[in-house]
């Protein structure tokens, strides 16, 4: 049996059908909508130091906290997937949370004046719903109602390219209009309400033409397979590719966030101008090539050997800009070349998941999609989070303070290490990873044997 014999056999692969119009039309819209979303949700520490007056330690750990409550979370939406099946499809109808997704963040930055100790429970409370019930669905779901929509999950790469592509295209419009709007508005509690406002109905109602115009055409209203908790974690352990790829999506999570919260104050202190980040948004435009030709790539030397690259020369490009910190110029070259260390692991981190549910499949005989997707879930919110966490603890630390009219010494190297030597070693860490994950040579032999199998089942 194949999952018996993890060979490298060679079996050629069938032709990728042509994915339909209509489905790569609608898919970007949902990833649109949770793009510009995280942009504005990188302002957060940012909010919760200059704006709410917290502290930034407190806020570091608070952040922290929040992963707890999001790790049962993810849990139960993974055993919520794979338990429930209904008429809409498997993942499709989960996606209905990016509703709550932007209410909650609307709720969060209209923060009421209040005690500290108040505002640090409505952050707690407002963070967990964004991240741990909202963005869990929503992380959960993606990959299996992806994979479900497709007839050949080949397809992925060309679905996700050109949903990278648009996605990176509104990220880099709303990181130029983000930072002037933060400068003229974001200096009065009253300005973030607006501003959240303003995104938040565009973006829900726009995220809704996923869910009306793709549906799911395998596993609709199939019966569910008895999985319980215990089965969820066998299958996990017994999948070592999701194992990995937690890893590799918990490392770079801990490095895009690190990246993108220090940001901020690398522009406001370092740069004396945090209107400065409309400019070097304008970095993204090489990615988005690089991410819209992925296919061509990937068709010619492989999908990972081409991620494996790409994560090398990203960490290039965060330690390129130690060469003179305050030179505008390099820092933008630095921003071209640095984004692609962690952007395209994202653009493509549902292909990475529906490989491991094939693998998963292949090898233990059960299709444990929900199960699979939560892993990858909970580790990228838990990276995200202790980027975020880890940068308000050091800084606080290195003596930080959001109402200093100018600050330490030591707080600005902070600043400027975890702006370059943080994301560029966890890019070393990335790469190492991605060596260690070869998955691919398995592939040809996986989709030949479980389509051998479906058409058994059929017959």
């Amino acid at each position: 049996m194949g999952e018996k014999n993890e060979s490298k056999t060679k079996v050629q692969s069938v032709t990728t059908k042509k994915v339909p119009l209509k489905t790569m039309l609608s898919w970007p819209t949902m990833t649109i909508s949770t793009s510009v979303a995280a942009v504005l949700l990188g302002y957060v520490t940012y909010y919760a130091t200059d704006i709410l007056g917290l502290s930034a330690i407190t806020v570091g750990f608070v952040f922290m906290l929040t992963k707890i409550f999001d790790g049962v979370t993810d849990i139960i939406a993974g055993y919520i997937i794979d338990k429930v099946h209904l008429k809409m499809g498997k993942g499709r109808p989960w996606q209905l949370a990016i509703i709550g997704y932007w209410v909650s963040i609307f709720l969060m930055y209209s923060a009421p004046k209040m005690g500290i100790t108040a505002s640090y429970i409505y952050l707690f409370v407002t963070y967990s719903m964004i991240n741990s019930v909202f963005m869990t669905l929503l992380n959960c779901s993606d990959p299996v109602y992806l994979s479900n929509s497709l007839e050949d999950s080949q397809q992925s790469v060309s679905v996700l390219a050109f949903t990278g592509f648009i996605s990176l295209v509104f990220t880099m419009v709303a990181s130029m209009i983000l930072p002037q709007l933060v400068k003229t508005m974001g200096t009065t509690r009253e300005g973030w309400i607006q501003m959240s406002l303003v995104l938040a109905v565009p973006f829900t109602l726009l995220s809704l033409v996923r869910i009306l115009v793709i549906k799911e055409k395998k596993n609709v209203g199939a019966v569910a397979e008895k999985i319980s908790v215990k089965n969820m974690f066998q299958l996990l352990i017994h999948n070592k590719y999701i194992l990995i790829f937690a890893l590799i999506i918990f490392i770079s999570n801990i490095g895009s966030s690190s990246y993108a919260t220090a940001q901020t104050y690398y522009y406001t202190w370092i740069m004396g101008d945090i209107g400065l980040g409309s400019i070097m948004s304008l970095a993204m435009l090489p990615i988005i090539i690089v991410i819209m030709i992925m296919p061509v790539l990937s068709k010619k030397f492989g999908f990972l050997k081409v991620i494996r690259v790409t994560t090398l020369i990203g960490m290039c490009g965060y330690l390129i800009r130690l060469v003179d910190y305050k030179s505008v110029a390099l820092l933008f070259v630095s921003n071209v070349v640095s984004m692609m260390g962690f952007y395209t692991m994202f653009a493509f981190a549902a292909t990475f998941v529906i490989d491991c549910i094939d693998y998963g499949e292949w090898k233990n005989g059960t299709r444990s999609e929900g199960t699979i997707s939560c892993a990858q879930s909970v580790m990228s919110k838990i990276g995200a989070a202790v980027g975020a966490g880890v940068i308000g603890v050091l800084m606080g630390l290195a003596g930080y303070s959001g109402n200093a009219a100018v600050q330490t010494t030591s707080a600005n190297v902070m600043i400027i290490v975890l702006y370059s030597v943080v994301p560029a070693v966890l890019c070393l860490v990335q790469f190492i990873l991605l060596k260690v994950y070869d998955i691919d040579k398995y592939l040809p032999q996986i989709h030949a044997e479980l389509d051998a199998r479906h058409n058994r089942v059929e017959s």
